[in-house]
């Protein structure tokens, strides 16, 4: 259906306001007539007109400044203004354009010629708005590329620290790797000798020992830092760990009078990693921070723990730190950020300031291991690990570790929450993370434990792994359909009888329609109410289950 063209007629005088009314509405015009000021502008304030047809003379003001009121509204930026008046001296036509008006007729017009003048008005503004949306189109676009050019610089830098740590990791595993071996002889053998010779031996032994155990923390620092360990995940929340490192520290924090503040936002989720692993991480920077703050006035540490579905970019330095962007469609991050306030690191070492040894302490003070394994094992959980720094303003790490959302739902309780251990078991599965997200909070509020997955091949995982009462899946999905995954489902896997419901949103798919009375599958059409889902789920799910 056309959209009917408004043209707002504002003239005092009630036979030529008929007659133009009349010219325009037999041109298939839509029109709306004010004799005032006052009423005219009203309908450009409520009416929207897309051209207004103004008579230079009104009783309560002239038509100069009533156009003028009409531009000077934002909105009105693009509404075209054709003026109309018995007289046509050369100042008053001067006036109104000056005023804003965008075309000027005379009285006694001819009414082919108002017609063609308010046609090439509405011509202009159609080019006018075509010209404004372009504009704002580009103007979204160039902010577009403008974040993505800022992420990529900082996937590129993100990449190249990978690609520079990785060589690194190479070399430094096979040299602790040689190390190890004369390392365990020299140790073993030193430690068969304090009870041989002297006091002075005695005491040359002692520091052989001392010496070697330092050489082994060091392997086993570069062994840390090679990647080379393994890991054993387990489900942690990251306040548990944080407060746990901080523990080990807050005697310290106030023996030198650093002020710590901490703050974890409700929604964080618990994280599948290695708990004693991400402790060290957060300890090394902790006590990075420490020693920046020695001898700084007023020195502090914040910690700010959050949930991220954006892209994670580089922080600022106190005190304009702000959080990373938490909206947006990427996988969900959580993100820590740990800032201090001590005197920042210059360029130089900002770019090595994760590699091996590499150190601001004087020499003897430590080897330049603890940033360097802090990288290692944030890289362990593919994760990511930014530094963002400036001159005496401190420095900020962001860490970010994924968090797990095809198996979130398989996290314990959080304390002094009840556990559900008869509830039924349900597995969403939807490319779609917001219908998975919808589904999971509609079900869990109903007592279901819910596991999601964002495909069939994750679903089939989980489902040799886990034993479910009931499955949900998406029929059009980008890797595997439900077709697919049912086929997969029951060659693969046939000693499973959860029975199946299948999400579709394709009501006149005739292939869609078929398999589902081949297989005598229940549908749940989208958009489904929370009583439909409810409803299919209860019927789908055993009797006295």
């Amino acid at each position: 259906m056309a959209t009917t063209t408004r043209v707002l007629v504002i003239e005092d005088d009630p036979h030529i306001a008929r007659l133009i009314t009349v010219l325009l509405q037999d041109a298939e015009y839509e029109v709306l007539a004010a004799g005032a000021a006052h009423d005219a502008l009203a309908w450009v304030d409520s009416g929207q007109p897309d051209l207004v047809i103004l008579d230079w003379m009104l009783p309560d003001m002239p038509g100069d400044h009533v156009c003028r009121l009409i531009k000077a509204r934002t909105a009105n930026m693009f509404l075209p203004v054709l003026m109309l008046t018995a007289r046509s001296t050369l100042a008053e036509r001067i006036a109104g354009l000056e005023a804003g008006a965008d075309d000027y007729i005379t009285k006694p017009f001819h009414n082919d010629e108002l017609l063609a003048r308010v046609r090439a008005l509405l011509r202009i503004r159609k080019a006018e708005l075509a010209r404004a949306e372009t504009l704002q189109a580009l103007e979204r676009q160039h902010h577009q590329l403008k974040d993505a050019y800022e992420q990529l610089r900082s996937t590129q830098a993100q990449l190249i620290q990978t690609s520079k740590m990785a060589s690194l990791g190479e070399l430094v595993a096979g040299v602790a790797h040689e190390l190890n071996n004369p390392l365990a002889i020299i140790l073993g053998n030193a430690e068969l000798l304090p009870d041989m010779g002297n006091e002075e031996d005695r005491r040359a032994v002692q520091q052989i020992i001392a010496a070697t155990q330092r050489g082994r923390r060091v392997v086993q620092s570069l062994v840390t830092f090679a990647r080379h360990d393994k890991i054993d995940l387990d489900w942690h929340h990251p306040s548990d760990l944080i407060e746990r490192v901080l523990d080990l520290r807050r005697t310290s924090f106030r023996t030198s009078d650093i002020r710590l503040k901490v703050g974890y936002d409700a929604d964080v989720p618990m994280i599948w990693v290695d708990g004693p692993q991400i402790q060290q991480m957060l300890l090394n920077l902790l006590i990075n921070a420490e020693q920046a703050l020695r001898d700084r006035p007023s020195p502090q540490i914040l910690i700010d723990v959050y949930l991220s579905r954006a892209p994670v970019l580089k922080p600022a330095a106190l005190p304009n730190l702000s959080r990373a962007s938490q909206s947006g469609q990427g996988e969900p991050m959580v993100v820590i950020d740990l800032a201090d306030n001590g005197p920042g690191l210059a360029p130089p070492v900002l770019e090595r300031l994760f590699e091996p040894f590499v150190t601001t302490r004087p020499v003897g003070q430590g080897v330049g291991m603890g940033l360097a394994i802090a990288y290692a094992i944030v890289g362990q959980h593919n994760g990511i690990i930014l530094v963002g720094s400036e001159p005496d303003c401190g420095a900020t790490f962001r860490i970010a570790l994924p968090v797990q959302r095809q198996v979130i739902a398989l996290m314990p309780p959080a304390p002094g929450e009840p556990t559900a251990e008869l509830f039924k078991r349900v597995l969403v599965i939807d490319d779609e993370p917001a219908i998975v997200d919808l589904v999971q909070r509609l079900l869990s509020r109903e007592g279901y434990q819910v596991v999601s997955a964002l495909s069939g091949g994750n679903a089939l995982v989980a489902l040799r792994e886990g034993i479910f009462d009931l499955i949900l899946c998406d029929m059009r999905m980008p890797d595997m359909d439900g077709r697919t995954f049912y086929r997969n489902l029951r060659q693969d896997l046939p000693q499973i009888t959860a029975p199946m419901i299948v999400m579709t949103g394709d009501t006149s798919n005739d292939q869609t329609e078929a398999f589902l009375h081949e297989q005598c599958l229940p549908a749940l059409r989208k958009p489904f109410t929370r009583h439909e889902l409810l409803q299919i789920v209860g019927a789908a799910l055993p009797a006295g289950t």
